[in-house]
């Protein structure tokens, strides 16, 4: 993808140099969030492009306690282009006026 795309060529050597790491550090500590004591609401895109669906279900099925507004009406950029609505269904989920 970066040959095809002249606007990518000047990146390709650092994301070559991502792509081919493999001693990344764990992302965050599974243990701990399995501990988790504070409330956390999250909003997962089904049609997310940037993070799968399955993958951002399964880290969140890490987090104890942690409750989902799920939804295949809103995308990765929901939170900054619609913000009241996300917020209004986060809020949702913290007064359980909603599953």
């Amino acid at each position: 993808m970066f040959d095809s795309y002249d606007e990518l060529n000047e990146i390709k050597e650092a994301a070559d140099i991502l792509a081919t790491t493999k001693d990344w550090p764990a992302l965050y500590d599974e243990a701990q969030l399995a501990k988790n004591e504070v409330p956390v609401y999250a909003a997962t895109y089904i049609d997310d492009m940037y993070v799968h669906f399955s993958h951002a279900s399964n880290t969140a099925a890490k987090i104890k306690g942690i409750k989902q507004f799920i939804t295949n009406t809103m995308y990765h950029n929901a939170l900054r282009a619609k913000s009241d609505e996300v917020m209004q269904q986060l809020f949702a989920l913290r007064d359980d006026s909603i599953d």
